[in-house]
């Protein structure tokens, strides 16, 4: 990228989040079926001032089986769903099981000792608060119109 002053302004308001983000668009196989690449526990992402926020869905995977961890910079979830036992005469099979992972860098402004995982009705919940210098703050406006000064505050 060439370093003209419109990149540099752009990349001074630039989302810090939208590496996160672009980073869990990719797609992962089951069972290593990458012919039809398929999105496995598929999930939703957003952000708030104090945090970034993700609902994965897992059906069918305990608790024993899921495995979220945080280690240089990367949060990783790692889940397996087992088969079922199947007469010798099964017939057919669309659900998916076995392993998966998913990992991402996490962004500088996630502080990774406050993550918190829960997990119900087959959906993981990950909060990944923002440390507060990356937080919204309220900056205090001060009219300069001589005499009559008000002090106005920035909502959120």
């Amino acid at each position: 990228m060439l370093t003209t002053l419109p990149n540099r302004v752009s990349a001074l308001f630039a989302d810090p989040f939208q590496a996160v983000f672009r980073d869990f668009d990719s797609g992962y196989a089951w069972n290593g079926n990458t012919a039809g690449l398929r999105k496995v526990a598929p999930l939703s992402m957003w952000a708030d001032g104090a945090a970034v926020y993700i609902e994965m869905d897992v059906p069918g995977i305990a608790l024993d089986d899921l495995d979220v961890s945080v280690q240089e910079g990367k949060l990783t979830i790692r889940g397996e769903r087992k088969s079922a036992e199947r007469p010798a005469d099964f017939m057919h099979e669309e659900r998916f099981f076995g392993q998966f992972e998913r990992t991402v860098m996490l962004n500088e402004w996630v502080d990774p000792a406050t993550i918190e995982a829960t997990l119900k009705d087959g959906v993981l919940h990950l909060k990944l608060s923002k440390r507060p210098e990356a937080q919204r703050q309220k900056i205090a406006i001060n009219s300069a119109n001589g005499s009559d000064a008000k002090r106005i505050e920035t909502s959120n």
